[in-house]
């Protein structure tokens, strides 16, 4: 992969005009987890969030970043969104629903405007890692500026 692919995700902060910083990460091996990518590229799992797709039975499709290492809290996480209740969307329908396969699921530049909501305890952070929309590609930013971006909500998202 050459260094500097520009993907949607990157075209979407640039059109903020916001700072970020590209990571690349060699694929070799089977990733099933942010946290994964965070132990192959020695970076803070704390700091690289994960993205999670979820429906409710009103077939409502809600977005949630959270850092790598954490759990949601499918109850906060419904609350927040204004459904009685959600699940994570099946792996088979995540490129079909939102545009992205698993391992590239980015809040930023989806295929539909969905409701993004953004773990709060990383709004004061330096800087976060998302995905950058592809597998091996990943973006460093400021917090506030992803959820500038993406439009996102922060909130209590988490298990405690």
């Amino acid at each position: 992969m050459a260094k500097n692919t520009k993907t949607n995700a990157m075209r979407q902060l640039e059109k903020f005009n916001i700072e970020y910083e590209e990571i690349e990460y060699d694929l070799e091996g089977k990733f099933k987890s942010a946290a994964d990518v965070a132990k192959k590229t020695h970076l803070d799992p704390g700091h690289m969030l994960k993205t999670l797709a979820t429906i409710s039975k009103s077939n409502n499709i809600n977005i949630y970043v959270i850092p790598a290492d954490e759990t949601l809290d499918m109850k906060k996480c419904a609350k927040i969104a204004g459904e009685k209740s959600i699940s994570i969307l099946p792996t088979k329908n995540l490129k079909k629903e939102v545009g992205y396969q698993r391992g590239e699921t980015t809040a930023l530049a989806m295929k539909k405007d969905f409701p993004i909501f953004i773990e709060k305890s990383v709004e004061n952070f330096p800087y976060v890692i998302i995905s950058g929309g592809k597998k091996g590609i990943s973006i460093k930013l400021n917090p506030k500026d992803f959820a500038k971006a993406s439009s996102g909500i922060f909130g209590d998202l988490i298990q405690w």
